[in-house]
């Protein structure tokens, strides 16, 4: 019945006459002789029309090690937090690696890696390991725990690199909240222009970037000591590699020891700018 009604509507908008018919087991749509070539032209235009929309997508299975990754991510935070509590290795870890405009200007771009693993407190502590926890693991499934950990770690430090463009010389900030929104933008980003998704509605293509710029609306222009510009600016970095992922970039094979060693090398990374910084101020 729904598709005489469809067929129905299709061939009353092109003004063909036509009529509907219940027969004994099925319903018809019924032409006059002199409008069969006309509706049958306009019905097979509809059907080329819908078939796109009609098609079951193919997903790829999610990748694993996303769990394994996030609680990398949740060490990684915890550990650095400890230390700057106690002044591990007799190190002032927050005067070292915090946002610092000035300092950043003048030559120590270590700061914009650092200050992500800095924290004022145990509440945005366990926030950003939350959220990030959870955005991360979401776009590790679809590229692999390696590479999104790596672009999250890139996405956060243009991020701040961003954020120092614009601030006045004496603007400091620490926080992991800026990778956090670099993770919802390449999720975002990526989910809207790789393709993962249905694409026979507006409201389909497009559901991937309301939600994230809701989330980002919501989570990141709240409480105290926010750095709303760190967000928005670690957004739009996330935002923009995850449009040239999704768009240009051949995915690597998921081939399991490939990711993990981009997992190190994201490790490896935070762990060479805290050298910098132990070189300089150690």
């Amino acid at each position: 019945m729904q598709e005489c009604a469809n067929r129905s509507l299709v061939l009353q908008a092109m003004g063909i006459e036509h009529a509907v018919e219940r027969d004994v087991l099925v319903w018809r749509v019924l032409v006059p002789a002199y409008e069969e070539v006309r509706a049958r032209e306009q019905l097979q235009l509809y059907e080329a029309e819908n078939r796109g929309a009609r098609l079951t997508p193919t997903y790829t299975p999610p990748r694993p090690g996303a769990l394994i990754g996030a609680v990398i991510w949740a060490y990684v935070l915890l550990t650095v937090f400890a230390l700057q509590s106690r002044y591990g290795l007799g190190f002032d870890w927050v005067a070292a690696g915090r946002i610092e405009v000035a300092a950043i200007r003048g030559g120590e771009w270590w700061r914009a890696v650092t200050a992500l693993t800095l924290h004022a407190d145990v509440a945005h502590l366990v926030v950003n390991i939350g959220m990030g926890a959870v955005f991360g693991s979401l776009l590790a499934r679809e590229i692999g725990v390696g590479l999104a950990w790596l672009l999250i770690l890139i996405g956060g430090t243009v991020g701040n690199l961003m954020n120092v463009l614009v601030q006045r010389p004496w603007h400091t900030a620490i926080g992991a909240s800026t990778t956090v929104f670099a993770a919802l933008g390449l999720l975002a980003a990526y989910l809207w222009t790789g393709k993962q998704l249905i694409r026979d509605s507006w409201a389909r293509r497009w559901a991937p970037v309301v939600g994230a710029v809701v989330l980002l609306a919501w989570l990141g222009t709240g409480g105290e000591r926010t750095d709303i510009v760190a967000h928005l600016t670690g957004f739009l970095a996330g935002f923009g590699m995850g449009a040239v992922l999704g768009r240009v970039v051949r995915l690597p094979a998921a081939d399991p020891m490939r990711q993990w060693l981009l997992g190190a090398v994201s490790v490896l990374g935070i762990m060479l700018t805290w050298g910098f910084a132990f070189a300089k101020y150690g």
